[in-house]
């Protein structure tokens, strides 16, 4: 589960290097907004995992 959260946030920082934004405040803008949303979704994997290891 885990593995794939970090191969998901590959994904969106490729995502956003595939924009070519020359503007670096867009840029940052861009790779701060996926990698919030990564976090995000992280953060809900986790809690998830949590769940489960705690079922046991």
């Amino acid at each position: 589960v885990l593995r794939g959260a970090f191969a998901y946030r590959g994904k969106m920082i490729a995502d956003v290097l595939k924009l070519h934004i020359q503007d670096k405040t867009h840029f940052i803008t861009a790779y701060i907004k996926a990698y919030h949303e990564w976090l995000l979704y992280f953060m809900e994997k986790l809690e998830q995992k949590y769940k489960s290891l705690s079922k046991v």
